[in-house]
């Protein structure tokens, strides 16, 4: 799988006792792989728990899919 590593994204040291973040100030090109830090231990982005959000009746998005429908 190719992986991209995008602007402002954080990445996060797996080694416990090094525990270094970095921060992504330029995008990259494709990579094969997770980053390497600088004590050779992978680097993953930290988990963020999803936002769940309900929608009403009124919903701009509701209405979003309404009138995609009828351009078919």
């Amino acid at each position: 799988m190719m992986r991209m590593m995008l602007i402002g994204q954080r990445y996060r040291c797996q080694n416990v006792e090094c525990g270094a973040e970095i921060e992504v100030k330029k995008a990259s090109i494709e990579g094969r792989s997770n980053p390497r830090c600088c004590c050779g231990a992978e680097m993953k982005k930290p988990y963020t728990q999803p936002v769940l959000r309900t929608f009403g009746k009124d919903a701009t998005v509701a209405s979003e899919f309404q009138h995609a429908g009828d351009r078919r």
